[in-house]
């Protein structure tokens, strides 16, 4: 993962071990640890940028219908 400020300039960069996860959960749990960090630096503003469309669907659909629907919430 790559976190960048608002002039693209990179702020944090990070990695981790995700076991056998499928791609689907391994973006959702990086878009949770990239917002969890962030939170922790004080940021309060963020944009989250993707190229897994089913990610992207799944954050913006409230109705949760996804089965993954708690990791999604958090992210919410």
């Amino acid at each position: 993962e790559v976190i960048r400020d608002e002039k693209g300039r990179w702020i944090l960069r990070y990695n981790c071990f995700l076991r056998k996860y499928s791609i689907f959960i391994a973006e959702l749990r990086g878009i949770l640890d990239s917002l969890l960090l962030l939170r922790k630096q004080s940021y309060d503003e963020v944009t989250i940028q993707s190229d897994n469309l089913e990610v992207v669907e799944a954050i913006c659909d409230y109705k949760l219908e996804c089965s993954n629907s708690t990791l999604v919430r958090r992210i919410q």
